[in-house]
């Protein structure tokens, strides 16, 4: 069995009359949309402290969703399916500040992938501040270092792993000129890792000033929020493995700032 990429002629999007959004036609857009929205009926999680409410299963999409269609149509398809998720399954809604998580996901990942060499700090620069702001909020509250750095480290890897120029670049690479391999599984990962923990960050910064957890409920909502930051970007690697595989076989269009 061949395990050399899939070739063919480039598809791009070009002005041939279509409707597009940032490169990616508004089909696309509709597309993935839909999707978020048939995710949000299925409970990925429960929400500690939430009388049984299920966390949506469409927060491991995000990243993938950032990757496929670019930061522009990526954040809008996220937060256009996650509005109307909310509204049709509300026993996963996360309320409004979701939509902030799916389209800071989004962006990262979209962000990653452009061949401009500074575009990635964009989304770095403001996961890097509200990390330093949910730091503040949560000693204010007297969590210590420790409790708030076991809470975050997945945050901070995250963190590590996208301004190491090699690692960052070996990612994006792997993604858009290996076959589909584990090697390119590992650099999936990678970046929705990146992905999945600044779209966690940015709500976080919210919810915690409005509501802040007291220092005795951080040890067990900790191994919680591990888990489910350590697991969603491997779940999203491996629906993105078979994703970008069948697309490099499809007649698909691939949208101008996508990223595989």
């Amino acid at each position: 069995m061949s395990t050399e990429m899939p070739k063919g002629e480039k598809r791009e999007v070009t002005g041939l009359g279509a409707v597009a959004i940032g490169g990616t036609p508004v089909a696309y857009v509709a597309i993935m949309a839909a999707i978020v929205v048939a995710f949000a009926f299925v409970p990925a999680s429960i929400v500690i402290g939430g009388a049984g409410q299920g966390w949506p299963a469409h927060d491991i999409l995000h990243p993938l969703i950032g990757l496929l269609l670019g930061p522009i149509a990526g954040p809008l398809a996220s937060v256009v399916g996650i509005f109307i998720g909310n509204a049709l399954a509300p026993y996963t809604s996360l309320g409004p500040w979701a939509m902030l998580l799916g389209a800071m996901s989004s962006f990262s990942v979209g962000m990653a992938v452009q061949k401009g060499k500074w575009y990635w700090l964009a989304p770095w620069v403001i996961t890097l501040i509200l990390h330093v702001v949910y730091f503040f909020q949560a000693s204010g509250q007297g969590v210590g270092v420790a409790l708030w750095f076991s809470n975050t480290f997945l945050i901070t890897l995250g963190l590590i792993l996208m301004v190491i120029p090699q690692v960052r670049r070996w990612a994006v690479e792997t993604i858009q000129s290996s076959s589909v391999n584990w090697q390119m599984g590992a650099a999936l990962y990678i970046l929705f890792l990146f992905g999945s923990t600044a779209g966690i960050q940015a709500p976080w910064v919210i919810w915690y000033a409005q509501s802040p957890w007291p220092p005795e409920a951080w040890p067990g909502i900790v191994p919680a929020v591990l888990l489910e930051r350590g697991i969603f970007p491997l779940i999203g690697a491996l629906i993105g493995l078979g994703v970008i595989a069948a697309l490099r076989r499809s007649a698909f269009v691939k949208p101008k700032m996508a990223g595989y």
